[in-house]
């Protein structure tokens, strides 16, 4: 099968969870080599000031899915070529419920996160973010989010052992969402597709990708869908998914 797009998440896959830094040289240099031959993304629940430097480190040509779906970047053009609002309404009662089990919500308006406290709301929302609570409290936002219309909660694991955060977003927002903008941009089709992942997160990103790929560290539910699972971050598990699967080919 000759792959044309591989999509790839960042944090836990392409770099360390949370890293500022750019990938390993290595990890580095197979990306460069790739992408002269296959459009190659990042699908990232971090907004684009998070994450430009990485993408031009990378000298992506792909469109990118950012902020778990809600933005796509074009980094040709280096402009956003779509976005999905959240339904402002629904704010409110999210904020109320984790005000009452005192966690943080940060608002995404597009541009910056601002640490939401209840003030009036920006022009627009894209996403809600809850940074970090325990299981059993995200348990209980992701049941809650679950009984509002149009609202898609995005897990994702923490640095800290049993904490996770929340994305909050509208239903048309999510990773694999992304990717079907992705391959209309792209005029491609799913069997066409390399996702690689690691968190809860990705299970949309792998679902719509004809090779599904979890890494070594990835959470034991995405490693159950895939069709390979890569070595972890730390040994360069995306240079060994590039190097098996494009540049060999």
């Amino acid at each position: 099968m000759k792959y044309k797009a591989l999509i790839l998440d960042l944090d836990g896959t392409t770099i360390a969870n949370y890293s500022p830094n750019p990938p390993t040289p290595r990890v580095t240099e197979a990306i460069k080599k790739a992408h002269k031959r296959i459009h190659i993304s990042i699908a990232t629940g971090r907004p684009l000031y998070e994450v430009k430097h990485l993408i031009d480190h990378l000298e992506l040509s792909g469109p990118c899915i950012l902020n778990n779906g809600s933005q796509i970047y074009d980094p040709v053009r280096k402009k956003i070529i779509h976005e999905v609002l959240f339904h402002k309404e629904l704010v409110p009662s999210i904020y109320a419920f984790c005000k009452k089990r005192r966690l943080e919500v940060r608002m995404f308006n597009g541009i910056q996160d601002i640490v939401y406290t209840g003030e009036p709301l920006p022009g627009k929302v894209l996403s809600l973010y809850i940074p970090r609570g325990s299981i059993k409290t995200m348990d209980a936002l992701v049941a809650y989010c679950s009984t509002l219309p149009h609202v898609a909660t995005h897990r994702m694991i923490t640095l800290k052992e049993g904490f996770h955060s929340v994305e909050i977003t509208h239903t048309d927002a999510s990773k694999l969402h992304g990717i079907v903008e992705v391959m209309r941009h792209l005029n491609i089709q799913t069997e066409e597709i390399i996702g690689v992942g690691d968190s809860y997160n990705d299970y949309p990103l792998l679902m719509a990708c004809g090779l599904k790929i979890a890494m070594g560290n990835a959470v034991p539910e995405l490693k159950a869908i895939a069709d390979f699972v890569a070595p972890t971050v730390e040994e360069d598990g995306v240079a060994t998914v590039i190097e098996k699967f494009i540049l060999s080919q």
